[in-house]
This record gives C-alpha cells, structure tokens and sequence, in this order.
C-alpha cells in the first residue's frame, strides 16, 4: 500500500507523543509522488500554464524527475499567481495557485506533516482537520455555554494572519517535533518561492499563500503551539475559575467564568502573540458578557444582551421553549448578503453562457452547499429567507437572457414545482 510508510509515523506519533522525527524525505518516493498526483483536482493552472491533464500525459517521467530533483535537493518551487477575491468588509483576500508539481509536493508534504501532528493535536481545534468541522465547533460552543459556568467571551481575530505568519518562527516550532533539515528545507523553500504580481515576483518574510495545500495544516501546527498549548498549559493554571477555547483556523472563542480571568487573559494575549510575530485585530476582537443568568436577566427586563458573529453565524440569546434563556444562531447578515451578491453576479455572468437545465443544476448545486453549511439549530427562518431571496434572482436574471421576457411569475413557479431546487432540510443538532 501506498501510504504504509505514512500511516507507520501517525501511528508512532500518536503511541509516542513526544516523538521527534528525523528521516522523513524517503516518503517523497514515486509511488507517494503519483498518490498525490491523482488526489488533485482540476483547477486552474499555476503560472506555468501547464494543467493537471497536460502534466499526467507524461506523467511517470515528470514523477521521476520530480522525485530525482527532490532526492539530490534541487527542487524549488514556482511562485504562485495569485487572485483575490472580494471580502465582506469590502477589502481582498488573497489566493495563491501554484504550478501542479508543486501542489504534489505539498500534498506529500501535508501528509506527512498531518501524520505527525494530528495525533497530538488538542480536541478544541477543529479547522482543516480529517474528521472535524465547523458544525462541530458550534456544538462544543453551545455546550461550553450551556453546559459550563460561562460568563464572559473573548472573540479573538487575528489580522491578516496567513499573510503575516513569520516564516523563522514557523520553521522553529516545526524543529521541535521534525530534525529532518531537507525535509525542513522543503517547506522552507515553499513559504520563501514568492508570489507572481505585475511587477516580478515579489518574496517576503511572513506570511503562507491561502489557497496552498499545505497552508492550513502549517497554520494549524504554528497555533496549537502559540495559542492552544499555551492556553491549556499556563493560562489555565492562572485563572481561579473555568475557561476553555475553540479554535476553528485562525478563529476562535475563550470563554471564562470570571471576568476578571477574561480582562487578564486579554491584556497578556498580545504579548503572546506579538512574541511569534502575530497581532490581534482590535476592530473585530472583543469581550463580552455570555452567561445564561446575565442573559436571563436581560430577556426578563426587556434590555438588550450583546451577540457575537463567529463561523459565519451570529450568536445570540432568546428564549427556549420552556422559557429559559438559550444560546441561539443565526445566519450572519455579512455572510448572508455576500453569498446572494455572489450568486447575483455569477447569474448575471452566466445566466446566457448555459442552457437552462445545465445553468438551473448549478444553482441547485450553490443552494444545497449553502443549506448544507447553515442548516444547524435555530437557523429554520434564515434558510428559508435566503431560498426567497435566491428564487428573486434567478427569475429576475432569467428574464435577462434576451430582450423577450422568459418566465411570469406563476410560470416560473410553475418551472420550479416540476424541476425543484434544493431546500432547506433536517438542521444539524448542535445539542
């Protein structure tokens, strides 16, 4: 088998967490290098032009000489053509696509790199992890906030973190775990191989391209060693009430029972942070009061209790069916009007590029990735407002694919009952 060599580490690493690895390169072998070769999918090409297709037509030379480069250490990776697209704050978030040979060292890479940190990594981190989600992150909130002495919240964003990631720093945290220096090298020369801009190329110091393969799972390495290692192992000691973290990515919520724990925690974060060369977004980070007596409090006398927006959901109080105060969600309005500005302008883009049946499949395909991602407790009405909402703008960009009118209303309803769209379904418990 293919991988036996990399299912041998995770079952070192995770029989012996403490566990230092010092030969890793022999994975990098044909048969590894052709497993990630058939893993990729087919997106766009990096700025060599040359398609995951193209490359496959040759494909056991390209191996061996990818493999050849590799073992004599002459590999260096291409820079990535970035792309950036649209923010809800209305600023850009930069992609990276690299060349396909160096998405299949990055493939390897991760797989190596997550054999030997996911078995050690701590449970409340749920980002870009086999097996874990974002539906699982929202359930330990409800239960931490429900279940726990909850008071206060800290909602900790950090700026611009992929693009600031010191690449010293990284490779240091690495080197606690990794003794492998080809090995190390090879990342290296990814987080060092620079972005394709209309002026050259342009290399930095800082930062990992979103969009890489092996970005998240290095992000995932670099913060369970600055924030949730740290978390567990001395600010915990030092608060004399309970606390506990979420991490999904570089999101994630501290809860305490005191306040004075949250206020103390938060004046030493940035020390913490500005240390790996990391800092807090003081526009968006927070701290709030969540505790169900201070909401039921509130809810009883009628004023109004913060809320809070993290995952794309925001978070806030009302009453259950027993009238108790209860953490519910809802779908975020930043995220709710990005996604119908998102589907209006792919309508208008392509609403004569398809024919009906192919273009009303790819809405559905939108509708049901969207149900599927805020179909969780409490967020029934959201649901259904966006089907609404997405209903107008397909009749509307449908009446556009020619200077004659395709569809009245009571015809268009009449389409949509014979070829239905997705709707909402089941919500996803998180009790």
């Amino acid at each position: 088998m293919v991988t036996t060599g990399i299912e041998r580490i995770a079952e070192r690493a995770h029989r012996e967490p403490g566990t230092v690895f010092s030969a890793l390169m022999h994975h990098y072998s044909v048969e590894n290098l052709r497993a990630c070769f058939q893993s990729l999918d087919n997106k766009a090409p990096g700025i060599d032009g040359v398609t995951k297709t193209e490359y496959g037509q040759n494909l056991e030379e390209n191996l061996q000489g990818l493999h050849r480069k590799l073992n004599q250490m002459s590999y260096r990776p291409q820079a990535v053509r970035r792309v950036e697209i649209p923010k809800e704050d209305g600023s850009l978030r930069p992609l990276g696509i690299s060349c396909v040979e160096d998405k299949i060292v990055q493939e390897m890479t991760r797989r190596v790199l997550e054999s030997i940190y996911e078995p050690v990594f701590l449970s409340n981190s749920y980002g870009f992890r086999p097996h874990k989600g974002c539906h699982d992150a929202l359930r330990q909130l409800h239960q931490e906030v429900m279940g726990q002495p909850v008071g206060w919240i800290a909602d900790l964003d950090l700026a611009q973190f992929f693009d600031t990631m010191p690449h010293q720093e990284i490779l240091k945290v690495l080197a606690l775990r990794i003794r492998d220096r080809r090995f190390l090298q090879v990342i290296a020369r990814m987080l060092k191989a620079g972005v394709q801009t209309l002026g050259g190329v342009v290399q930095d110091e800082l930062g990992s391209p979103q969009g890489s393969i092996v970005s998240p799972v290095i992000a995932n390495v670099f913060l369970d060693f600055v924030l949730d290692q740290w978390f567990t192992t001395i600010v915990r000691q030092h608060c004399r009430g309970y606390c506990a973290l979420i991490r999904y990515a570089d999101d994630s919520i501290a809860l305490f029972e005191f306040e004075d724990d949250a206020r103390r925690f938060m004046r030493v974060l940035p020390k913490r942070l500005e240390k790996f060369g990391l800092r807090l977004n003081e526009e968006k980070t927070q701290l709030l009061p969540c505790g169900k007596r201070q909401a039921g409090l509130a809810l009883k006398y009628g004023r109004k209790f913060p809320s809070f927006d993290f995952l794309g959901f925001t978070h806030y109080w009302g009453k259950s069916r027993n009238g108790k105060a209860r953490l519910k969600r809802k779908t975020s309005k930043k995220r709710f009007r990005r996604a119908l500005v998102t589907l209006n302008q792919w309508l208008q883009q392509k609403r004569n590029a398809h024919k009906l049946p192919q273009l009303w499949q790819a809405i559905g395909q939108k509708l049901r990735g969207h149900f599927n991602y805020f179909g969780v407790t409490d967020n029934g009405h959201a649901l259904y407002h966006f089907e609404d909402a997405v209903h107008k703008l397909v009749f509307k960009w449908l009446n556009r694919r020619s200077q004659r009118r395709s569809f009245r209303w009571e015809s268009f309803l009449r389409y949509l009952a014979w070829h239905p769209l997705p709707r909402p379904g089941r919500l996803v418990s998180l009790y």
